[in-house]
């Protein structure tokens, strides 16, 4: 099953000596945009990501070879399982259900 990747907030190149550079991966997720503001703000968001406990994952990187197309959007060949939407989805879901009166 594909998804649609909103927004890719970066990009992974492989540099080859006399050769034009290679698109690896697309990179997704806050701690990359922060990252590419400031190294500081990137870092920052890593801490927080870390202790919400939802770093495993993120950010998440796209396989060049699982894109399917390139348009106004971005379609890949990942389920939503393989992403790190899924475990900010399940902390949300952990943190909502600990509300008394949430279930």
């Amino acid at each position: 099953m594909a998804i649609v990747v909103a927004f890719t907030d970066g990009i992974e190149l492989r540099v080859r000596h006399g050769a034009p550079p290679i698109v690896e991966a697309l990179l997704v997720g806050p701690s990359v945009v922060g990252h590419r503001l400031h190294p500081a703000l990137g870092r920052t968001v890593e801490g927080v990501e870390h202790a919400l406990a939802i770093e495993a994952g993120r950010p998440l990187r796209i396989a060049f070879g699982d894109v399917l197309s390139v348009d106004d959007h971005v379609k890949a060949d990942v389920t939503f399982a393989e992403t790190g939407a899924s475990t900010v989805e399940r902390w949300l879901r952990r943190w909502v259900g600990s509300i008394p009166g949430a279930s």
